[in-house]
């Protein structure tokens, strides 16, 4: 239902986001933000804030551990005899770090979601709703 920095370099997990849509669309880059048109109190957005900063500094960690992984993989299997045991345990590696991250991201979007009134909550939902079919008046624009 929520989603935090797809879109471009600049959001949540900036490129490392995946498939999860960005939260800084009213910075001026294209990228409609769920956020827009919700009237979030300085608090509000102090915590948001912090909370972005803490949850890109663990799932950034996280994925430069993925990356190095990889390259071990990738060097193994790159060796005249490959060692299927060792291959087998640094996938093993990889799914456990990827495990890690998507709960270090579900924490923060519980995290998130309680920094929201309920009343926030619904027209995110909306937002997101809107934008799947391309009503672009659910995001504060008027065309």
């Amino acid at each position: 239902m929520f989603g935090f920095g797809n879109c471009g370099p600049h959001g949540l997990f900036g490129k490392f986001a995946g498939i999860h849509g960005g939260m800084h669309g009213a910075l001026g880059n294209g990228c409609a933000s769920p956020l827009s048109g919700i009237d979030l109190t300085d608090d509000q957005l102090e915590k948001l804030a912090e909370l972005k900063g803490q949850a890109f500094s663990k799932f950034g960690h996280g994925k430069v551990d993925i990356i190095d992984l990889y390259k071990r993989l990738f060097k193994e299997l790159a060796k005249p005899n490959i060692d299927e045991k060792l291959v087998w345990n640094i996938t093993d590696e990889i799914r456990g770090k990827k495990s890690e991250l998507t709960d270090v991201l579900v924490e923060h979007l519980i995290a998130f979601a309680k920094i929201l009134t309920p009343e926030q909550r619904a027209k995110i939902k909306l937002n997101k709703i809107r934008k799947l079919f391309g009503i672009s008046d659910g995001f504060g624009f008027e065309h």
